[in-house]
């Protein structure tokens, strides 16, 4: 009997299909990510000047997860879920213990005198929280909804999580303070919690790893989730996080920042309290995955990324919160923003006038519907490098589409539909489909002992995006922007120009369709005097 090599071939193909990840880059054949270092003149050479300052590209060459590593972010995703997936722990076998005591000093109890693994079932409606409780390593704890109460705030949580492999679901937590604090714990799942009127809900620490956030809900609290400082592989997926009322940085519906774990603590002073040096890089949250979430109506931001590196947002609704939907800022750097919809962000309607004299917008005032005159952008990026930016829907938001406050490098935006933001605009500012900005230094700041570069938008991609209604212009070159491939975007129906250059340096802008409309044809003179009898007829027959 006789083979047939290539039909041989062809069946090896079908069992065993060949899957090649693929770059960015490669794919959609854009640009080299580093093109100063392919020019000598004298602007290439100024531009290299200000590369070699900036510490958030220092940070994004020396962090474990480069951009080599996010290149395929489709790809990139779906290794990081599996990754996190495949160290999650299951419920143990062991025999089932069935609570029924009144109080977590009696639960915690039960769970001392356990041997490892355990497995509970709680089996009364309601617990109350004499004390914090804390779960040992090796449990499986499932509350069927019950309720665990206290009236005041418990040190340092009502839900202490230092071990590892914990699983902890089916819970309504009722606390004027923190609600969970998660710290040096490995293997958690933490799954259908509710949380609302807290302090904050969920507090992730120092050397957490490989954590399941599933079916999460925190509401009307003064601030949402965190995640701070040397934390990675965690997924939070299918959660809400609505209405949180702190309006500083630290108070968004997501904090992801690797400011140490002293700022953390519920203080609401000014934001200034999360800032971190940048470079070098110090422990920072990576490899964060947060997916198919609603951040909504928060009084801050719906995310606040804050030296976050090699982290995945994807198709999340960020909606009608009252600061930015995202910030990317302080050295975030190689993260992926893709498929998400930031809708209806920044109107800074709900800013006392300290939030505004805070954040120093207050100078700038107010409108008369008593919104801040400052409006914000749906996603913003400030000392931020090599960070994708793709397929995602931004509309209705405030302030720009996409903005770079300042020192934007090597991030690329791609295939982005920018629909009718700059609802903000006003005499005093306008407001753009995507700016490139360069924000010079704020009042009474000392550059010399400050976190931040205060540097132009360098070598950034701006590519394939349809920017459509009327914002003031389609997209904004801010003062010094230099090496920017800005190329192959549409834009229509903006209020004064597609492209606004405030620079005389060199950016590569090629194969745009963004032509002004043509103005409507005129009507032949028999119709306007048509128009004209027929009005004329009207009113002689009104008479």
């Amino acid at each position: 009997m006789k083979f047939n090599p290539i039909l041989i071939f062809i069946l090896w193909l079908a069992l065993n299909p060949v899957v090649s990840a693929e770059s960015l880059m490669t794919r959609y054949r854009l640009p080299p990510l580093e093109r100063i270092v392919l020019t000598q003149d004298e602007q290439g050479q100024a531009a290299k000047i200000l590369l070699d300052k900036a510490r958030v590209l220092q940070r994004a060459q020396q962090v474990s997860i480069l951009f080599t590593q996010i290149e395929d972010p489709t790809t990139y995703t779906e290794k990081l879920r599996s990754a996190i997936q495949a160290r999650l722990p299951v419920a143990a076998n062991s025999q089932v213990t069935i609570f029924q005591g009144k109080t977590v000093s009696e639960l915690n109890q039960l769970l001392q005198s356990l041997p490892a693994p355990r497995h509970l079932i709680i089996q009364v409606p309601r617990i109350q929280l004499d004390e914090f409780l804390k779960i040992p390593a090796d449990t499986t704890l499932s509350g069927r909804n019950a309720e665990l109460v206290t009236e005041t705030a418990i040190s340092p949580a009502a839900v202490l999580i230092t071990g590892n492999n914990i699983i902890f679901k089916d819970f309504i937590v009722k606390t004027p303070g923190l609600g969970i604090r998660v710290l040096d714990a490995q293997n958690v799942i933490l799954r259908n919690l509710h949380f609302s009127k807290v302090e904050r809900g969920i507090a992730i620490g120092n050397h957490s790893h490989f954590i399941e956030l599933d079916q999460i809900e925190i509401t009307d609290s003064k601030a949402g989730m965190s995640i701070q400082q040397d934390v990675s592989h965690v997924w939070l997926h299918h959660s809400v996080i609505r209405n949180s009322l702190r309006a500083d940085n630290g108070g968004a519906g997501l904090l992801v920042s690797d400011a140490k774990l002293r700022d953390l603590l519920e203080d609401s002073t000014n934001s200034g309290a999360l800032t971190e040096t940048i470079y070098p890089p110090a422990p920072a949250p990576h490899a964060i995955l947060i997916e198919n979430n609603e951040f909504s109506h928060n009084v801050a931001q719906g995310i606040y990324f804050d030296g976050v590196y090699g982290s995945v947002l994807r198709a999340n609704q960020v909606n009608d919160n009252d600061k930015e939907g995202i910030c990317l800022d302080f050295g975030s750097a190689n993260n992926i923003l893709m498929e998400n919809s930031f809708i209806n962000n920044g109107r800074r309607a709900r800013q006392s006038d300290q939030d505004l004299t805070d954040d120093l917008v207050m100078n700038f005032g107010r409108l008369a519907d008593g919104s801040a005159v400052s409006k914000l952008p749906g996603i913003a990026l400030d000392n931020a490098a090599q960070n994708l930016i793709l397929w995602n829907t931004i509309r209705d938001n405030s302030g720009d589409g996409i903005k770079i406050v300042r020192t934007g490098i090597r991030n690329l935006f791609l295939f982005n539909t920018i629909i009718s933001n700059s609802q903000g605009n006003n005499s005093k500012l306008h407001f753009f489909g995507i700016l490139l900005g360069s924000a010079g230094l704020e009042p009474d700041v000392d550059p010399t002992n400050h976190p931040l570069d205060f540097l132009p938008p360098l070598e950034n991609i701006v590519a394939g995006n349809t920017i459509y209604g009327k914002h003031w212009s389609a997209i904004l070159l801010d003062h010094e922007a230099a090496f920017n491939d800005i190329y192959d975007n549409i834009a229509h129906h903006f209020t004064y120009t597609t492209l606004e250059r405030a620079t005389q340096r060199h950016n590569s802008i090629v194969g745009n369709s963004w032509q002004p409309q043509p103005a409507p044809p005129a009507k032949p003179l028999w119709r306007t005097w048509r128009s004209c009898l027929r009005g004329w007829v009207f009113w002689w027959k009104c008479l």
